[in-house]
């Protein structure tokens, strides 16, 4: 997946007029709008309440923690509530402008936060800096193995990275992609299974997962437009029900919606 650094640069530039000129977020959201089950279906909720329950239980006072693709702070905002040493890095100028202002009017003090535009595969962070970094849909815009070995860098021997991501290989969310083009940016590349085993025997990295939207997804896309004002139905719970087991037997994981790469430093070496 490593490009030249020529096709790396300009990739970057990409991503930053997706965002700051064609704003494919508010594209991307105004979609997943339609569908206002596939935000709280069960498994979704689990994975999301145990990155929040890891994530805010590190972010103590003095614990320095990466919002990784901070976007406008609405997470950072959080981890500043619970104490910790906040940054947050994105390519976007706009949103950067908008997490700054956000944690200035909630009264947090400039020692408490910093919020930068910074390219991901390459920051401006000191050796062994961060004690958790969290990121929600970031790393699939990114070239992810120097992307990670920038993450591995300043990340704390020790220390965690939890990560979001969407998959590739279920073909329901192929033809959905293929429909919402304006949603999402010409160089993304959402995880495929291959992807996800080479990550996963990276020797530097202790790394778990967590998956979820393999059942409830398209189930959740149906009651949203048949019974919209009862996201907790009856067909979401059997679908939960068939969605666990098939995570129990591993059975068509990678066609799931998102994974959560929930990986620890456990070697001060550079990853791959």
């Amino acid at each position: 997946m490593s490009g030249s650094s020529f096709s790396l640069k300009a990739r970057v530039e990409r991503e930053k007029k997706a965002h700051e000129e064609d704003d494919v977020l508010a594209e991307n959201i105004r979609i997943k709008s339609r569908f206002t089950h596939i935000l709280s279906f069960p498994s979704r909720t689990r994975m999301l309440s145990e990155m929040e329950r890891i994530s805010l239980g590190q972010a103590s006072e003095g614990r320095r923690l990466l919002d990784y693709g901070c976007g406008r702070g609405q997470d950072s905002l959080r981890y500043l509530n619970h104490g910790a040493d906040v940054h947050g890095i994105d390519i976007s100028a706009t949103y950067i402008d908008a997490a700054n202002k956000a944690a200035t009017q909630s009264g947090f003090s400039a020692e408490q936060f910093s919020f930068q535009v910074i390219d991901a595969h390459k920051t401006n962070f000191p050796d062994n800096y961060f004690d958790l970094v969290v990121g929600y849909g970031i790393l699939h815009h990114l070239d992810p193995d120097i992307a990670l070995r920038e993450i591995h860098r300043i990340l704390k021997p020790g220390g965690r990275v939890m990560l979001q991501e969407p998959l590739a290989d279920n073909p329901l969310l192929k033809i959905f992609r293929l429909l919402t083009p304006k949603a999402r940016t010409e160089d993304e590349k959402p995880f495929t299974k291959n992807d996800i085993g080479r990550l996963c025997a990276l020797e530097e990295w202790k790394t778990e997962l967590l998956y979820c939207g393999l059942v409830e997804l398209p189930v959740a896309m149906i009651t949203s437009i048949l019974i919209p004002n009862r996201p907790d139905n009856v067909l979401i719970r059997l679908a939960d029900r068939v969605e666990r087991w098939t995570h129990k037997k591993g059975i068509l994981l990678s066609w799931n919606q998102y994974v959560v790469f929930n990986m620890v430093k456990i070697s001060s070496r550079n990853v791959i």
